[in-house]
């Protein structure tokens, strides 16, 4: 007989929940992400959204593609490389690793850490070896395939964030591109270029047209704040001004300027090709030898909105003989812009390429095809830019792969998850292969606001993301100011005391903010003189050209959107989250620790501590500061702290600088250290040096929404199952998502689990559940499992829930419904068969109620979590269950409501 719990009309509320089904966004490049077997037999596609390499089969006869599997990897997978026909090596930029991938056996069997951020890998030499491109460390490392536990060589580069690589016909070269090659613009500050020996004998703002201003200053609007100034090194190693006045004599550093770098495969011995674009984002190799890339051109040396509205940036292709790196050619990939209007036809807008990520050359004709991500086509080219043809494809095109003979390309449409087929000799799309993606509907429904070239701007080729890259930066600064432009009264707070004053249009030089994280930390811009989103709006026309400003809607799509794009674990941190003892800061070492309850409760400015201003978590309390001082002529918001540690790399004292802008809103100073120099008060002078540097420390170790461990992963295979130190950081991120400040999931070849905490690992079978301990001692060469730390939120989902309908995904499996499918379910298993004895009876009601009664995490039957992401036991568990119990089987039952959060 069945009975009914007392408490079963209890229900409970739970505080703010976690959506079971939490995506999280990092819009990670990819970099490689499509692939071809040697043979051509098998196509593979990295799903950078849902963790997995997909696998396809690919026809003999017309290259058609039909599924063959879907391998969980490492979070953020952005490169595939096959190293022969049995295996492949999947990069995965967040977990910081490569997963090696056997594909016979369809199972990942090893996972190699290899550093921060990995972007790209190739084989080469001989004996062969595996070059790997790691992004934050400016370095290539060197493996030995048959040996991943040596230490690799490592290749030092002087270029920033290396990615993309390709390789020489014969193997004797690797070729680099640096994401951030940046293109020789760096600033001059504030007193620099109110010095009378400077080319406008110390005017300040300098004209931008002659000894004028183009268009001219309104009187009204009065003296514009002193600014700084954009210039840019000439060839002949001059710097000038969009003006094209000389400031090299107040000039004392110097800026590389490289694109790609050669490593010969046997020396190391590094070249470098340079001056070929700012933002290099793809590579490859012609039949020939020559090496080519594709990318932008920034030309942030000229100032004023008016004057670079839809004109501020090119799509470029630009090569090089490797036999001699100075012989470079570059050309426009849009040559049917000449730049001379601001706006055209719709029609002629289509034609355009934006945002190129990837590039292939037929084996024979000299084709070259590019993908364009934000104008949604595929270009036919050659190294001049000759454009011979144009083929519209999915959403967000990316990878690139072409089969040996070049009747068929392949083309990875991100945004669109699907795969399309080109015929080469027609030009012509022949169909779509789509993938399962769990991208969320506000991110589909907001990306083509943020890359949409042909829909945001008035020549085609340029969107948001042409300066906010990936919805981060290119970190350089832009001087988008506009002397017609309107005064703004500041209507934020300002310091007591303070006449916070207005914003004046003519603004000065600003480097590029990330996109990440900015619709939760307050008004927007350096200034703060944009509330939201929608404030941007304006920008729509005013510098990207497009014909009228999108709706409050399509705004509204933009802002949803952002809101979910988060910043990466901050690289920084100890393995286990904590901050480290000690960090490399100006001058000497730092102890973060130190610098955070400096930063939380010493008197540093005002008489108050740097939380004032800089309030946690975030690091903004979303005041203007309008100290009216030589170097802060302007009402300025106390910006949010996150990212600071991605903005190093240049010096006013270096001549190898890999970037030419620093830190705070103009970059007037090159790093934290001289920021901190300046009206700030860290106690007596034989303390104040090393609180100074604790504080840098601390801010460059300043916390982000990701959790310091998200994406770490273990692999284990039989061989090291009893490693004492896999095991205790295994261990660790166990004990990291008991408090709530992750998730753990594992996979093996077949099977996927997830942690419920309490030492219990849910399998993707219901009612199956097993320990973390013995999940890892039943791993085997035949049987890897993998644990990896995700999201908090997130891990149902990514663990035993694909599509995130309320099914496990054996149990979907084991009857005959597809775990990739939110609308394929099962029919016919019993869920409340809670000792799993394939019998539901009074036994199943009392395991259930006394696991209840025990708080045990069994009985969080609805998978509702805590907003930190813990499983969380209430009478809405107990009701759900006995609903279930009292229905009988099968029953039919949706946890979930089918759509991500």
């Amino acid at each position: 007989m069945r009975t009914t719990c007392g408490l079963l009309s209890l229900v409970l509320a739970a505080g703010t929940a976690m959506a079971q089904n939490r995506v999280v966004d990092w819009e990670s490049a990819q970099v490689h992400p499509l692939e071809l077997t040697p043979d051509g037999s098998r196509l593979l596609a990295v799903n950078t959204a849902d963790q997995r390499l997909e696998v396809f089969s690919v026809a003999a006869a017309d290259g058609g593609l039909t599924p063959l599997a879907s391998i969980p990897v490492g979070i953020e997978p952005v490169s595939v490389r096959a190293r022969g026909n049995a295996e492949a090596w999947v990069v995965n930029a967040l977990s910081d690793n490569i997963s090696v991938v056997d594909l016979t056996t369809l199972r990942v069997t090893r996972s190699v850490d290899v550093g921060d951020e990995p972007g790209d890998v190739v084989f080469a030499g001989n004996p062969q070896r595996a070059f790997v491109s790691i992004a934050e460390a400016n370095q290539v490392k060197r493996y030995d395939p048959a040996d991943l536990g040596a230490a690799p060589t490592v290749v030092a580069l002087q270029g920033r964030r290396p990615r993309a690589l390709a390789l020489a016909p014969d193997g004797s070269r690797v070729y680099v591109a640096f994401f951030e090659s940046g293109n020789a613009t760096s600033v001059v500050d504030i007193p620099a270029v109110s010095n009378p020996a400077g080319p406008y004998a110390g005017q300040n703002p300098p004209p931008n047209s002659g000894a004028a201003f183009d268009p001219p200053q309104l009187p009204a609007n009065g003296a514009a704040p002193r600014v700084a100034q954009i210039v840019r090194r000439t060839a002949a190693g001059q710097w000038l001004d969009g003006n094209n006045r000389n400031w090299s004599n107040l000039v004392g550093w110097n800026v590389l300027d490289h694109d790609v770098a050669v490593i010969a495969t046997g020396s190391l011995a590094v070249s470098y090709a340079d001056r070929l674009m700012t933002t290099v984002m793809a590579l490859a190799v012609k039949p020939d030898g020559r090496v080519a890339a594709v990318g932008t051109e920034a030309l942030n040396q000229v100032r004023f909105e008016p004057q670079v509205q839809s004109i501020f940036l090119r799509v470029q292709i630009g090569s090089f003989d490797p036999a001699n790196v100075a012989l470079t050619q570059v050309a426009d990939l849009n040559p049917h812009l000449d730049y001379t209007v601001r706006r055209v036809p719709q029609d002629v807008r289509e034609q355009s390429l934006g945002d190129p990520r990837g590039i292939v050359w037929h084996p024979a004709d000299g084709r070259a095809f590019v993908s364009g991500m934000g104008s949604n086509n595929v270009i036919v080219t050659d190294a001049s830019g000759a454009r011979s043809a144009r083929i519209n494809v999915g959403q967000g095109p990316t990878g690139l792969a072409l089969n040996a003979s070049g009747s068929r390309l392949y083309v990875l449409n991100r945004f669109d998850a699907t795969i399309s087929r080109i015929d080469t000799a027609a030009q012509q799309e022949l169909g779509r292969t789509a993938f399962f993606d769990p991208t969320p509907q506000a991110i589909r429904e907001g990306r083509p606001l943020l890359y949409g070239t042909h829909t945001s701007s008035g020549l085609g080729q340029i969107a948001c993301a042409s300066c906010h890259v990936d919805a981060k930066s290119d970190f350089l600064a832009w001087d988008l100011g506009d002397p017609q432009g309107a005064l703004k009264a500041v209507d934020l707070p300002c310091p007591p005391g303070q006449s916070c004053g207005v914003w004046h249009p003519m603004k000065g030089p600003m480097l590029t903010q990330s996109l990440q994280g900015i619709v939760n930390a307050g008004a927007m811009h350096w200034r703060g003189d944009r509330h939201d989103v929608a404030a941007f709006s304006p920008a729509f026309v005013g510098l990207q050209g497009r014909d009228t400003e999108p709706s409050a809607a399509d705004m509204t799509k933009l802002q949803n959107f952002l809101a979910l794009v988060a910043y990466p674990p901050n690289p920084n941190h100890a393995a286990d989250g904590s901050l480290p003892a000690s960090l490399a800061v100006t001058g000497g070492n730092g102890n973060p620790a130190n610098g955070r309850n400096i930063f939380q409760n010493q008197p540093t400015l005002g008489g108050g501590p740097c939380t004032v201003c800089h309030a946690l978590p975030l690091g903004t309390s979303n005041i203007v500061d309008n100290p009216q001082l030589p170097l802060a002529p302007q009402p300025m918001k106390a910006v949010q702290l996150r990212g600071l540690w991605d903005k190093l790399g240049w010096s006013r004292t270096s001549q190898t600088n890999l970037r030419g802008f620093g830190f705070n809103s103009d970059s007037e100073f090159d790093s934290l250290g001289a920021l901190l120099q300046v009206g700030f008060n860290f106690g007596p002078p034989a303390t104040a040096a090393q609180a100074r540097r604790d504080v840098e420390a601390f801010l460059l170790t300043f916390d982000t929404e990701t959790f310091a461990t998200v994406g770490k992963q273990i692999t284990f295979n039989g061989a090291n199952n009893e490693d004492s130190a896999l095991i205790a950081r295994l261990n660790a991120y166990l004990a990291q998502s008991d408090a709530g400040s992750a998730g753990v999931v594992a996979h093996s070849a077949t099977r996927g689990y997830v942690y419920a905490t309490q030492a219990v690992m849910l399998s993707d079978r219901e009612n199956a559940p097993t320990t973390p301990a013995a999940l890892r001692a039943a791993a085997s060469a035949a049987e890897p499992v993998t644990f990896t730390v995700v999201p908090g939120g997130a891990q149902y989902r990514m663990g035993v829930d694909r599509d995130g309908d309320g099914y496990f995904d054996r149990d979907e499996r084991d009857n005959a419904a597809r775990p990739d499918d939110a609308g394929s379910t099962p029919a016919g298993f019993c869920r409340a068969d809670f000792n799993a004895d394939h019998v539901l009876d009074a036994t199943d009601l009392a395991a259930f109620t006394a696991a209840y009664d025990a708080g045990n995490v069994r009985a969080n039957y609805d998978h509702s979590l805590s907003a930190n992401g813990l499983p969380t036991i209430t009478a809405a568990d107990l009701a759900k269950y006995q609903s279930d119990y009292d229905a009988g089987c099968p029953a039919v039952d949706r946890l979930f409501a089918g759509t991500f959060e």
